[in-house]
């Protein structure tokens, strides 16, 4: 079928040939010079020119042939190999890497012949077949089939094959994302599903930082399967010394315990802790009866400053809070006057300042002068315009009417410091808090950390925000009232862990100051052997405006004195390094950059410390294996059956060749044979004219 990417074509292609027509007839028609020609000749050199005339106009309107094409597709089988390490920690790992072996190279063998074979190899992530090295940390099944679906988009896959042992550690249920899959699902389950002797480290749960001379909790969880009766010691190990301990005689085959311990965080710096669970006798994996985490200590306590216009429940509830840690040390003046010398202090906190009676103007302008983070609490008796003219990152518009009552809904993209999952559940249960009716507009480095959700609605309106202004931090709390948050809490569990979560979190990153000079670079003080080494620098000129002109530089050193060196990026007015990973062990770095002829430095430290969790869970998981092939329409083989696998795929009517119809559209201009056709009758047209003597 032809077509024309010319629009009008029809009217066009009737110009074209009446035009033709008049050429024609201009050159032949009642023409003296062709009076020797006979009227035989005269048709003919007409019908060339009028063929190669029209033909050259014709393809000046795009005229293209459209036409289908079937299009055949082969089935794809994809064999995914499982190269996780809890593969081989327990067991003879040879005899284990051997039979591993031997299934896959009988696999390939068999299909790779009759089928597209593809392959690939996962873990923490998923790759094209490379080598099999049973290497990688974590186990994402939910990765792989995410992989396969991307990888083959619009591809005819007729199976795929997952050999491993069934363990996920990482990424969700692989079961819960058949929906997304449109091809049977064939596993071969590797691995020892027998309940055997263990006892193991769970879980343990710390906050990276302590103060000096301060106590810090250590919650440490741990799972005991067939040792009912034994008594077993689970240990705080410090440099080789056991700082605490408790026994504990699990009293059924499948327990588990949870203790916590209060540490002594001693001296700045660095510190390095295990907990160790004892081993029974014959334990077949001790691998993940151990487990370390890190801690860095900080010199000393933060002091805090919270200014209020008269007493207010929201600054006993906060007050209380900071005083339950013992790293706090907490100042509270309601009335004025209030403390002149702000420098001493970590966070300044103003509830419901400035009022209509009292301006703040001074406190904030000092703040800004030290460098101090601030905290606002806004309230009814918040002086909404004048704290506007402050311009300290958030503004808040009042609207005709009075206040009204906003509901907390959690910001999931908020990546400044993390909530449990228990807190982020009961969120939604709290209860209001009475907010400004009113618009709100925030700088672009404020990031909400809370919602306002109003009669049911969620909005995007923030509740709760953080952010910097000129390196300074600032948070938000847009409404009064959570201290009804600490009794709800109470109610619900009889504790206030989850309203103390959420205070310790937001004071902590907020007082937490990294320096107070020209130059910042923020890190972590922990990263597993998995993570990129990420940190991140801010310079400001004298006037404490962010500049990005200069080149950041930085060394790193380790335990070993092995030397890093790395130059920051720049991101828009940033500096970024993501140093990749990097080998186990205590770092300490140097930074510096040059503004002018001055020249500033920042120094800091932190451990890669290695990943475990491949050790924790070995026991191979088979019924959810069973459940991705049943549930997809595939089967389940142990490794003895490989055979059985390749007999069935080879016989199954679902490894089908798919086809379909593609419209295909070719120009006519690109067709080479029309040019020749066109040359070839101007040709002998040419040719005919000279030879009847027609010049």
């Amino acid at each position: 079928m032809i077509s024309f990417g010319t629009k009008y074509w029809f009217i066009l292609l009737i110009a074209i040939l009446v035009a033709t027509i008049g050429v024609v007839i201009l050159l032949y028609f009642n023409n003296k010079t062709n009076k020797a020609l006979s009227k035989t000749q005269v048709r003919i050199l007409m019908s060339l020119r009028f063929l190669s005339f029209f033909l050259v106009a014709f393809l000046l309107l795009s005229p293209f042939l459209r036409n289908l094409k079937k299009i055949v597709q082969n089935p794809i089988i994809v064999a995914a190999w499982d190269n996780s390490a809890s593969m081989i920690s327990v067991g003879d790992s040879l005899a284990i890497k051997a039979e591993f072996t031997s299934v896959k190279t009988e696999i390939t063998q068999q299909l790779g012949t009759d089928f597209e074979l593809q392959e690939y190899t996962f873990g923490e992530t998923s790759n094209t077949y490379i080598n099999l090295n049973f290497a990688e940390k974590k186990s994402n099944y939910s990765e792989l089939l995410s992989a396969v679906n991307n990888n083959h988009f619009n591809q005819n896959i007729g199976a795929l094959i997952i050999a491993g042992d069934g363990i996920y550690n990482q990424g969700k249920n692989p079961v819960n994302l058949l929906n997304e899959v449109s091809f049977p699902i064939y596993t071969i389950g590797f691995g020892d599903t027998s309940i055997v002797s263990d006892s193991r480290i769970q879980n343990i749960r710390v906050n990276r930082t302590a103060f000096s001379g301060n106590k810090f909790p250590v919650e440490v969880d741990v799972q005991f399967s067939r040792v009912r009766g034994k008594p077993l010691k689970l240990s705080i190990i410090q440099n080789g010394a056991e700082l605490e301990s408790v026994v504990i005689t699990p009293p059924n085959d499948n327990y588990f315990y949870s203790k916590e311990f209060i540490l002594e965080a001693g001296e700045a710096g660095l510190k390095h802790f295990s907990a160790r669970v004892e081993a029974v006798e014959n334990e077949r994996n001790t691998k993940n009866n151990t487990s370390g985490f890190v801690i860095n200590v900080l010199e000393n306590k933060q002091k805090i400053l919270i200014l209020s216009d008269g007493s207010h429940p929201d600054i006993g509830a906060i007050k209380n809070t900071l005083e339950e840690q013992k790293t706090y040390d907490v100042s509270v003046f309601t009335e004025e006057p209030y403390p002149a010398n702000l420098s001493k202090f970590n966070l300044l906190v103003l509830n419901q300042l400035p009022t209509s009676g009292k301006s703040a103007a001074k406190i904030i302008e000092t703040a800004k002068i030290s460098r101090l983070p601030i905290l606002f609490i806004t309230g009814n008796r918040t002086f909404l315009p004048q704290l506007n003219t402050f311009n300290q990152g958030a503004k808040i518009v009042p609207l005709a009417g009075s206040g009204e009552e906003a509901q907390p809904s959690y910001n999931s993209t908020y990546a400044t410091f993390n909530l449990s999952e228990d807190f982020i559940e009961i969120l939604p249960q709290f209860p209001p808090l009475q907010v400004a009716f009113a618009d709100y507009e925030m700088e672009a480095d404020f990031t909400p950390l809370f919602y306002q959700k109003l009669k049911g609605i969620e909005t995007g309106k923030p509740l709760m925000a953080t952010g910097k202004l000129n390196g300074r931090k600032i948070g938000y709390i847009f409404g009064e009232g959570i201290w009804r948050w600490r009794l709800f809490d109470y109610y619900q569990n009889q504790s206030h862990a989850r309203f103390n979560e959420l205070i310790n979190q937001l004071i902590q990153y907020l007082a937490l100051r990294e320096n107070e000079d020209n130059f910042i670079v923020e890190f972590k003080p922990v990263y597993t052997e998995t993570d990129d080494v990420i940190l991140n620098a801010e310079v400001y000129n004298d006037a404490f405006e962010r500049i990005a002109s200069e080149e950041v530089n930085i060394e790193m050193k380790n335990s070993n004195d092995e030397d890093f060196n790395f130059t920051f990026d720049v991101q828009g007015q940033n500096y970024y390094l993501n140093a990749g990973h990097l080998p186990m062990g205590d770092y300490s770095f140097s930074a510096e950059v040059t503004i002018g002829n001055e020249s500033f430095n920042e120094t800091g430290s932190f451990t890669v410390v290695p990943v475990n969790i491949e050790n924790i869970v070995t026991r191979a998981n088979h019924t959810m294996l069973y459940q991705l092939a049943k549930q997809s329409g595939g089967k389940f083989y142990l490794p003895n059956q490989a055979e059985d696998l390749i007999a069935e795929l080879k016989s199954t009517n679902k490894l089908k060749a798919s086809s379909y119809y593609q419209e295909m559209i070719n120009e006519l201009l690109n067709l080479r044979w029309l040019f020749f056709v066109v040359l070839l009758l101007l040709s002998v047209e040419w040719f005919l004219r000279k030879y009847w003597g027609i010049y």
